[in-house]
């Protein structure tokens, strides 16, 4: 008797367990975004109306990728084609929005005066590292969003897609 069923490759397990914690990270974050500018009324976003309207903007948009990333998992889950074509779309977001961000906060880093300025809780710790940590950080999210795009394209995990999306049809 042999087993019909395809399995689910263990590096798109993976890939959706990283996607699940990246999700819930950016809910947390839009959940803290929009208590901080409608709830606690927060100094950090100014009271002009057009900046709470691009505010609450990204919030949506932040929002909305969290829904594209949970329907992506289910489809990973389920061997879907158009949850592998998502995932490669997520990792290309994913990869250009953390590499422009490690840039900016390296070059930041580089032309601030700061760079070398000690934290006062922590004189041992300066800007400087902060930064560098914060890019390596962004560096590291870029990279995931390359695996995404590099893995789901690889041609075997390709016609495991394709081998399941033909079982559905009839």
């Amino acid at each position: 008797m042999t087993d019909d069923r395809l399995h689910l490759p263990a590096g798109a397990v993976v890939a959706a367990v990283v996607l699940a914690l990246m999700a819930f990270a950016g809910l947390l974050l839009t959940a803290a975004a929009l208590i901080a500018q409608f709830v606690i009324q927060s100094p950090l976003i100014p009271r002009i109306p057009t900046v709470r309207v691009a505010a609450a903007g990204m919030d949506a948009l932040v929002l909305a990728l969290v829904i594209l990333a949970v329907l992506t998992i289910i489809g990973l889950f389920r061997l879907r084609i158009w949850a592998r074509y998502s995932i490669v779309l997520l990792g290309l977001l994913d990869f250009l929005v953390f590499a422009i961000m490690a840039i900016g906060v390296l070059v930041l880093r580089v032309r601030s005066g700061m760079a070398s300025m000690p934290i006062p809780s922590n004189p041992h710790v300066t800007v400087g590292n902060i930064l560098f940590a914060l890019a390596a950080l962004y560096g590291l999210l870029a990279l995931v969003g390359l695996w995404w795009m590099i893995y789901f394209n690889l041609e075997s995990v390709r016609q495991i897609f394709a081998d399941a999306e033909a079982r559905l049809t009839p």
